[in-house]
C-alpha cells in the first residue's frame, strides 16, 4: 500500500509538467531561435513531441561550434543515404541506446582500439570481417 501512496504521489508532482505543453514563447530565448522553424505549428504539436524538440536544441545549444559543424556534415552525409541504409542505419542505433552501459563501454574501447590500427590492420580485419558475415548467412 505504502507503493502505491508514493507512486500517486509521483504522478501528482511530475507527470503535469510533461503533460502540458509549454507555448512557444515561454520557451528559453536560445531554444527559442533554435526551434524557431517550429513556431507556426507548434501549438498543434503533441506535447512528447515539443519536449523532445527542446531537448534536441538544449543538447544542440550545448555543443560548441566545431561539434555543430561535425554534426551539420553527418546529417548532411546521413541524409544522402538511399532510404534503406538510413534505415539500417537508425536501427542500429536504436539497438546501441538499448545496450547495457557496459556493454556500450566495451563496443567504444574496441573502436578507440580499431581506429588506432595501421590501414593495414584495418584492411585485415575488414576482411576477416566479411569472411565471417559470408560464413553467417543461408
Amino acid at each position: 500500500m505504502n507503493n502505491v501512496i508514493k507512486y500517486c504521489i509521483y504522478c501528482l508532482l511530475v507527470l503535469p509538467a510533461f503533460s502540458f505543453a509549454e507555448s512557444f514563447s515561454e520557451l528559453a530565448d536560445d531554444v527559442r531561435i533554435t526551434l524557431s522553424t517550429f513556431e507556426t505549428k507548434w501549438d498543434s504539436m503533441p506535447s512528447e513531441k515539443q519536449q523532445a524538440l527542446i531537448k534536441g536544441a538544449q543538447r544542440w545549444n550545448a555543443l560548441n561550434p566545431e561539434q555543430q559543424d561535425r554534426a551539420k556534415a553527418r546529417f548532411k552525409r546521413f541524409s544522402t543515404l538511399p532510404k534503406e541504409k538510413r534505415t539500417q542505419a537508425v536501427d542500429r542505433m536504436n539497438r546501441y541506446q538499448d545496450m547495457p552501459k557496459a556493454k556500450k563501454e566495451t563496443l567504444k574501447k574496441q573502436y578507440q582500439n580499431y581506429k588506432r590500427m595501421s590501414p593495414q590492420q584495418k584492411n585485415t580485419m575488414r576482411k576477416k570481417f566479411q569472411r565471417m558475415q559470408r560464413m553467417r548467412r543461408p
